[in-house]
């Protein structure tokens, strides 16, 4: 009994003292949960890692294992400070494990503030840290990120997990209106078990299409390792048109340790975008540069997608300075490639000097770079108001070095090859073609970015194969043949319009109209733009053949000047030893030749070898005399001219002619080709043996192609000669008549070496005279004795003579005269009237003989003039007539 009782006792004592424990803890919790902002906020500070600090906290009451927390603070890092601000949190703990055991939050804030130590004073780590999480997970709402770039960055539905080896983070990015989707991925060094460290990061960023992996591994806290690839179109981050998407591949080493920051690029870097040429108005910028020198292109028409990549061969040593925004190539170099249907242009960036915060064309930027352009298809027009020039490039190739320093862009030692298509020039009063050719360039540029007058540009144009070409000057057309030149094409200071000069060879010059042709030329040039150009010329060969006149053999020397309105030149054509000078102009306006010649004396056996008078003739050769040019001014081409020329001691060959001191005054004039009027004195025109015209004189009004004799008159055989007009012309001679008075026909017939007839006496001879390419002719010739005479003939046949030879035999005549006739075909009709009487026949009484005589003497007048032979045939035919009409 007495045992139940203590044991009822001893429960109610265990009861009592549980009861009140279990006040004394409802007690405590009551006060632990009234007093909690108080006391959690230092707790929780506690089961924080020392990089993170607790900087404001507040709390609603929280239970034994959370916490609800409107808004907390915590400061993250050492050196450098960023500030989490987090609202809505939902925090659990372990206050029997002493830790955190995760946090959720609706909004948070990131910043990033100053760093604590001054850049003097901040020294790099060897490692990064990279402490654990108080969490294994920890997801936010939203997140605020400010301080890191320009504009904030707002990420959601952010997952960090702690596995303990990494960390990890994925989440969605809302940044300049575009949604990104992030994923990164930290990697601690677990050997560092007293300090965890960074051993590698990976990056991945992706929108759409675009996407971006980057892998970075720590060297250091400020050196790293970067690999990674991409493809992201620009508008992504920044709503820049005109830009395509750009792909990408990096292999580099990241070093920010010191000033300046240090990036090297590995060999197997590259980049490639596309960039659109209208967007950044390139275009327009080479259209505006090209229409300075009034050039126009179809650069317009071109793709205006131009591929464009960078890449590296060998590894590119990369610094700049945040300070001085100053970037820096210090080794290596990078290959850039821009790249359209119609033009490429590769270069190697050797040297970067650029300062980020100035002007491209400021005096600081430095730049080195080799350049090959090649370029297909380029329609350039040179348009200005008195010249057009249009030609199309097909191709061009061009290498260079391009420098930029002290505000100064340098194109140097440049070389290419030019392909050229036909090239076309109109003028104001001229046209002419080019064919296409090949041409070779050389030269070099100097631009100055802030004073234009100080830009210099020294080129070499050289075609590779001679090229034919064709100049039009109103109706005449020019032909030149294997052209060959080299042109220097200059701009500077002293010359700031330009200047060209150079050298050129052309085999051959002809003229379409003018029989003109010239040969072998050689030339320079010189042009400067604010001036006239100028230049040299030298030639030979020159040939002119025309209808009547021709020239060879003639070389030339000029000095030649452009004037506004005319091309001057002044110089000399030669043969051999002789020389005359002579000025030259052209109209550029009218067209019009004008040939100035100096006066000049030249010996008439010279000017044979080159000179060709009266084509037609070619027995007529020249033996002596001596050519005075007083003057001549007139159209070289058009041979229309003013002078006056004099010709002294002639002596010329025609077949068995000669002429003897022939004295020449020849006065030009423009009206016709080679017009004017030449007076002449011959002393001798030698016809036949023995026979000769002295003392001759007459006018000759002349064309090219025609010439005029009038009022020849001379001295022949005692008496005279008279052609009152002998007309020559394209067509051939005009009938003309010859008179001679008083002729002495015995002398005449002596001349001939008659040895059968011999006539005493004077006589009169009126002779109408054709000469055609089918013969000559003697119209209705007469003639007549001015006095009485003796006409002796001999007969071998004696007494068996006819009885009409019988009575010439000594025929003493009172009246002798007779008509003339002959034909084309070489036939002559003789009518004879003669009266008188022979001693020796009939008691001498009077005998009229009418006698005609037929026969055929092939060229009469070579038979008369020349071979002598002319009274053979008539003879024999008058020794076989068997009339006589006897008159007492």
């Amino acid at each position: 009994m007495s045992f139940t009782v203590s044991k009822k006792v001893l429960l109610k004592k265990i009861a009592k003292v549980l009861l009140w424990i279990l006040c004394i803890l409802v007690i405590l919790f009551a006060i632990a949960y009234w007093t909690a902002p108080s006391w959690v906020p230092s707790q929780v500070k506690r089961f924080l890692p020392p990089s993170i600090e607790l900087q404001q906290l507040e709390l609603k009451h929280p239970g034994l294992s959370s916490t609800e927390i409107d808004h907390l603070v915590l400061q993250l890092g050492e050196k450098q400070q960023y500030r989490l601000k987090l609202e809505q949190v939902t925090l659990g703990y372990s206050l029997w494990q002493r830790k955190l055991t995760s946090i959720t939050a609706q909004n948070a804030l990131f910043s990033v503030s100053q760093s604590k130590d001054s850049p003097a004073q901040s020294k790099p780590l060897s490692s990064i840290a990279l402490p654990h999480i108080p969490v294994a997970e920890m997801r936010l709402n939203q997140l605020l990120i400010e301080g890191l770039t320009p504009q904030p960055i707002l990420s959601k539905a952010i997952v960090i997990r702690d596995s303990g080896s990494s960390i990890s983070l994925n989440s969605q990015v809302e940044y300049l209106k575009k949604q990104f989707q992030l994923n990164v991925d930290a990697k601690r060094n677990e050997a560092a078990l007293s300090r965890p460290a960074l051993s590698g990061l990976s990056l991945t960023v992706s929108h759409q299409q675009d996407k971006i992996h980057l892998e970075a591994t720590p060297i250091t806290s400020q050196k790293w390792s970067l690999q990674g690839d991409g493809l992201v179109a620009p508008e992504t981050l920044y709503p820049q048109p005109g830009i395509g998407p750009v792909s990408f591949k990096l292999n580099a080493t990241a070093d920010w340790s010191q000033t300046p920051f240090t990036f090297i690029i590995n060999s197997d870097s590259n980049l490639q975008s596309t960039i659109n040429s209208h967007h950044f108005s390139l275009n327009d910028l080479a259209t505006g540069f090209l229409q300075q020198y009034k050039l126009k292109t179809n650069i317009d028409q071109f793709e205006s997608d131009i591929a464009v990549s960078a890449m590296t061969d060998s590894e590119v040593v990369v610094s700049y300075a945040p300070s001085t925004s100053l970037l820096t190539i210090k080794q290596g170099q990078i290959a850039l490639s821009l790249t359209t249907p119609e033009y490429n242009l590769d270069a190697v960036l050797k040297s970067l000097v650029y300062d980020l915060s100035k002007n491209p064309t400021d005096k600081s930027q430095q730049l080195l770079l080799d350049t090959k352009l090649g370029l297909r298809d380029l329609q350039v027009n040179f348009d200005s108001p008195k010249h057009k020039i249009n030609s199309r490039i097909n191709t061009l190739q061009l290498e260079s070095k391009v420098s930029i320093k002290d505000s100064v862009l340098n194109l140097s030692t440049a070389k290419g090859k030019l392909g050229l298509d036909t090239v076309s020039y109109q003028g104001d009063n001229s046209h002419g073609k080019l064919i296409a050719g090949d041409w070779s360039l050389a030269g070099s540029s100097v631009i100055n970015f802030n004073q234009a007058k100080d830009n210099t540009h020294q080129w070499q144009v050289k075609n590779i194969k001679p090229v034919n070409g064709k100049l039009t000057l109103n109706d005449e057309e020019i032909s030149a043949e294997n052209l060959a030149t080299t042109l220097q094409m200059s701009l500077s200071e002293e010359q700031p319009k330009g200047a060209i000069q150079g050298q050129y060879t052309l085999e051959k010059l002809s003229f379409k109209k003018q029989p003109l042709t010239l040969n072998q030329l050689k030339g320079s040039l010189k042009y400067l733009l604010s001036e006239t150009p100028s230049g040299q010329l030298t030639f030979d060969n020159a040939k002119y053949n025309g209808q009547q006149i021709g020239v060879s053999d003639i070389s030339g020397k000029l000095d030649w000047t452009k004037q506004p309105s005319n091309l001057v030149a002044a110089g000399t054509i030669k043969h051999q030893q002789s020389t005359v000078p002579f000025r030259y102009s052209f109209n550029l306006k009218s067209s019009q030749h004008n040939l100035k010649v100096k006066q000049s004396s030249l010996p008439i056996s010279s000017i044979s070898r080159w000179l060709t008078i009266l084509k037609n003739y070619p027995q007529l050769s020249f033996n002596s005399g001596q050519l005075e040019i007083n003057s001549l001014d007139g159209d070289p081409l058009g041979l229309l001219f003013n002078g006056k020329l004099n010709v002294d001691n002639l002596n010329l060959n025609y077949d068995e002619f000669y002429i003897k001191n022939w004295t020449v005054e020849d006065t030009l004039t423009p009206n016709s080709k080679l017009g004017g009027t030449l007076k002449s004195h011959i002393e001798q025109i030698e016809l036949a043996t023995d026979i000769s015209v002295t003392n001759i004189t007459f006018l000759m009004p002349h064309t090219i192609d025609s010439l005029v004799v009038t009022d020849l008159k001379g001295s022949l055989l005692k008496g005279n000669i008279d052609i009152p007009r002998l007309a020559v012309n394209k067509d051939g001679i005009e009938p003309f008549t010859v008179n001679l008075k008083a002729v002495d026909i015995g002398a005449l017939l002596k001349a001939l070496n008659s040895e059968k007839l011999n006539i005493k006496g004077l006589f009169d001879f009126t002779l109408p005279l054709k000469i055609s390419e089918q013969g000559q002719q003697i119209v209705d010739g007469k003639f007549a004795a001015v006095s009485e005479g003796v006409i002796h003939i001999k007969s071998e046949q004696g007494k068996d003579a006819n009885i009409a030879f019988q009575a010439l035999e000594n025929f003493q005549y009172k009246s002798f005269s007779g008509t003339l006739n002959y034909n084309n075909q070489g036939h002559y009709v003789i009518e004879l009237n003669v009266l008188g009487s022979n001693p020796d026949l009939y008691n001498g009484f009077p005998i009229k003989l009418d006698l005609t005589l037929r026969g055929e003497l092939p060229n009469l007048i070579y038979a008369m003039l020349v071979s002598g032979d002319m009274t053979k045939p008539i003879l024999d035919d008058l020794e076989q007539k068997q009339m006589l009409n006897i008159q007492q």
